[in-house]
């Protein structure tokens, strides 16, 4: 756990779910669910973890419900900042089970106080969800959700952002797992044959 950093992890659980047909953070891999998974990740990183979710079981960690309804990641992102004290905030999506804490410390590497947002790149797709921001990034989402606005590179334009591509020091099955994505009922069945080996 990095000490000295004053950091929040984020599980966000606020999507639809659509194309699994069920909501994806509460879908049972290894005997807990995928968003007690991703916040027990995110706790060897950080000392707080909460989840931004509107409904759902209650869980042993803070739970934060959307101010800007129906906004997605962006709306979630401005509630937890909006709600808490800490200035920077690491961003977990509930469709991605398998993160990896290494990862998280990597991208905390290159945090400082002229940078708004670390975001990880990976095979050629930047990873917004997998990423950490600073506090002071909340007054442009504030204006961004104000406008109607949802996406989340609209504030990546507009804030000091770095991003991080290079992930050779990784063993690659940890790189690949922690950037799985969980989307539908296949991937759900791949979560857990990934779970039998872990």
């Amino acid at each position: 756990m990095i000490e000295e950093l004053n950091g929040c992890g984020v599980v966000l659980a606020g999507g639809s779910s659509t194309r699994m047909g069920e909501d994806k953070a509460w879908l049972n891999l290894g005997g807990e669910t995928v968003a007690v998974r991703i916040a027990n990740e995110l706790h060897k990183t950080v000392s707080t973890v909460v989840i931004n979710q509107n409904e759902g079981p209650d869980l042993p960690l803070p739970s934060i419900q959307d101010i800007y309804q129906d906004a997605g990641p962006l709306g979630g992102l401005h509630t937890v900042m909006a709600a808490r004290e800490e200035e920077w905030f690491f961003l977990s999506a509930c469709d991605t089970p398998f993160i990896h804490e290494s990862v998280y410390n990597y991208l905390s590497s290159f945090l400082d106080q002229t940078i708004d947002a670390v975001i990880p790149e990976y095979e050629g797709r930047l990873q917004p969800l997998s990423g950490i921001y600073r506090k002071s990034c909340l007054p442009i989402i504030e204006t961004l959700l104000h406008n109607g606005e949802r996406k989340v590179s609209l504030l990546l334009e507009q804030v000091q952002s770095v991003y991080v591509n290079d992930f050779q020091a990784f063993p690659s099955e940890v790189v690949n797992r922690h950037f799985f994505n969980m989307n539908t009922p296949e991937d759900y069945r791949k979560a857990q044959e990934i779970c039998k080996i872990l």
